[in-house]
């Protein structure tokens, strides 16, 4: 009998039939659960596609969320269920960085699994994100079969090495050294010089009194995996509890280099200047964690004002005009990009009250912070078309398209708005060519039809 021979393209299929086994016995025998905390519709269609299409799981097992507020409360209710949760998540979520969200979660539901995502994003973000507890990250926009794999390597391990690192952690967690060495020593065999694999062996012989030989493992993970933060933090701890203070602290520097965004190894650092009596460096370091603490809490103190503002939004604008100054005033100096969002809410809460001219002095001020943000030209012409100054809301929707000519075709009703402010200032050429780009996106949509109707004489 002939062996049977695998071709090489084989291999990238045996492999996807893998994952997608993984992903669908994730829903149908562990009774697992996606939140989506997205408004993303790209990323919904592909991952209902994924689910429903791809992988013919009839179970309702997706809820998308468009609150945030709503997070924490779904998880419980699902859990309550039995049912295994997947969270995923957006970096920037209703114009707002998760941080804290992602945070809260890992804090009340440790088992939960969080996936990230995002577009382009900073890399220090990103790595603050994992340490806080992100389990993986999705680039996007993203492919059917890239989003199977992933999320089969969130809730499982797969391949053999995964497997055998997996089964090394549950005896290192039960206590079970010698055994954690032995599937150490296999993962090894499998892939010489594998970090996860040293580290946990590391530990194995630490769990063993073996100080010695858990250092020389820590230290080989960190040379195999230079920009790998848990060897480093190994590292830190273990010459901590040795009391060498000056190894303890190089080690903390090395990890504060890759991960600059984390507020409490700064102070951790200081605390070990000032151990070593190095009381201007302590200061400094001091300093700069203060100044980060300040950051995050104001942040933090703006999400639940600007949240507050939110819920008066619909039935008196005027109140959260308070709540959402309220939350920029906090901010003070430190004010960025990310509280674009509460300047928008802001001047729509305005708008609502026919106070356009105080919605563009907010839209204004918005733009010292993020003067190349062709959507804040575009909410200014908004508000002077309410205000019927449609001259000046045409130059503003002008100085939109410099930026950035195709942003009209975000969406349908944003492609409208183009069009008919043009028709209110008399440019007829212009709004026809809108409304024609509105209907591209959406060709049942009756008012933009209409004006097209009407600009052609029809």
């Amino acid at each position: 009998m002939q062996p049977a021979r695998w071709s090489v393209a084989a291999l990238p299929d045996m492999r996807i039939k893998q994952y997608e086994s993984t992903v669908v016995d994730f829903v149908r025998k562990e009774s697992g659960h996606f939140l989506v905390a997205t408004t993303d519709n790209t990323f919904m269609a592909v991952l209902r596609n994924t689910i429903y299409k791809q992988l013919a799981v009839s179970e309702e097992c997706i809820t998308p969320i468009s609150d945030e507020n709503h997070i924490l409360r779904s998880i419980k209710e699902i859990s309550a269920r039995r049912k295994k949760v997947v969270l995923f998540v957006e970096r920037v979520f209703n114009n707002r960085e998760t941080f804290f969200l992602v945070r809260q979660v890992k804090n009340a539901y440790s088992n939960i699994k969080v996936i990230i995502l995002t577009g382009e994003a900073d890399r220090q973000r990103l790595v603050l994100l994992h340490e806080i507890g992100a389990d993986n990250f999705i680039a996007k926009p993203i492919s059917i079969n890239v989003l199977i794999e992933k999320i089969a390597f969130t809730i499982k391990p797969q391949g053999k090495i995964g497997k055998l690192i997996d089964k090394a952690r549950q005896l290192l967690a039960a206590g079970n050294y010698d055994d954690t060495l032995k599937v150490c020593q296999l993962i090894l065999e499998e892939k010489p010089n594998s970090a996860a694999g040293l580290l946990i062996m590391g530990d194995a012989f630490k769990g063993l009194g073996y100080k010695d030989k858990a250092m020389e493992c820590f230290l080989e993970a960190s040379n195999a995996a230079q920009l790998f933060l848990e060897p480093l933090k190994k590292l830190a701890e273990f010459f901590r509890e040795e009391g060498q203070l000056e190894e303890q602290l190089k080690y903390l520097e090395k990890l504060d280099k890759l991960s600059p965004l984390n507020v409490d190894r700064k102070v951790e650092m200081g605390s070990v200047h000032v151990e070593l009596g190095n009381m201007e460096e302590a200061e400094q370091l001091f300093d700069t964690a203060l100044e980060q603490a300040k950051r995050e809490a104001l942040n933090y103190l703006e999400d639940i004002t600007s949240r507050v503002a939110d819920t008066y939004n619909q039935k008196d604008p005027a109140r959260a005009v308070k709540y959402y100054r309220k939350a920029l005033e906090l901010k003070g100096d430190m004010l960025d990009s990310s509280d674009l969002g509460t300047f928008n809410s802001l001047g729509i809460a305005l708008r609502r009250q026919g106070r356009w001219m105080e919605a563009v002095d907010e839209y204004k001020k918005a733009q010292r912070i993020a003067p190349d943000d062709e959507n804040l030209h575009y909410n200014i012409a908004m508000a002077y078309a309410e205000g019927k100054d449609f001259l000046r809301a045409i130059k503003h929707l002008e100085e939109a398209l410099a930026l950035n000519p195709k942003c009209f075709r975000q969406d349908p009703v944003m492609s409208y708005n183009f069009a008919l402010i043009h028709s209110r200032g008399r440019r007829n050429q212009e709004a026809a060519r809108f409304a024609r780009a509105s209907l591209e996106l959406n060709p049942n949509f009756e008012k933009a039809q209409k004006l097209l109707a009407s600009l052609e004489g029809k």
